[in-house]
């Protein structure tokens, strides 16, 4: 019985690292938005620098 145990444990575990859930797919476009946001405020730090150094 604790043989047939730490299989089962075993081969799901692979099956796990296997085939990631949908879930990670969605934190990837999330993390991809995420890119996008940052950069966009490191532009608008970039900017809000540069109007302080006009004054």
């Amino acid at each position: 019985q604790r043989i047939e145990f730490c299989l089962k444990v075993h081969n799901e575990s692979v099956k796990a690292m296997r085939y990631p859930p949908k879930k990670y797919n969605e934190d990837l476009e999330t993390a991809q938005e995420r890119r996008e946001r940052e950069q966009e405020e490191l532009e608008y730090a970039k900017e809000m620098a540069d109007d302080e150094d006009d004054f």
